[in-house]
């Protein structure tokens, strides 16, 4: 099997983060979890550099292998339009594809269903981006 996509995931609950970081192994690995805007302009671009985060969360839920640059960042419904635009703005240098979800697409309400159709639709959208080489490149992609 080839390595492992190293990924960065930003949700607004640790309950579905965690749903959601295990859907996505053994192709993804999860190896930070943002849980606010915050949180994301500080830590988003050393991650995408191959450096560790500053260690102001010990709890994170992510695998915490920073050996490798994150080749994505995958965002949840909680986060605004303006809220990525912050994020991608502290992140300039780092060219990797942002996925966001499809508000238009239904979703189940908030619990283990939700959880389940948003790995179900990340997967696919990464799986496409990977296939399509376009895993390298800059921009926003709907999920």
């Amino acid at each position: 099997m080839s390595a492992r996509i190293p990924v960065v995931l930003c949700g607004r609950t640790e309950q579905i983060a965690r749903s959601v970081t295990a859907g996505l192994q053994p192709e993804y690995e999860v190896i930070h979890v943002i849980l606010s805007t915050a949180a994301g302009e500080r830590k988003i671009p050393k991650l995408l550099r191959g450096a560790a985060p500053p260690p102001d969360d010990g709890h994170n839920i992510g695998t915490k292998n920073y050996s490798k640059p994150a080749a994505a960042v995958v965002l949840g419904r909680g986060y605004e339009t303006s809220d990525i635009s912050m994020m991608r703005e502290a992140c300039k240098d780092g060219r990797v594809p942002w996925l966001r979800p499809d508000l238009n697409k239904p979703a189940p309400p908030y619990g283990p269903e939700y959880g389940k159709a948003i790995i179900q639709r990340v997967k696919s959208r990464l799986d496409e981006l990977k296939g399509g080489g376009n895993m390298d490149g800059d921009g926003v992609y709907f999920y």
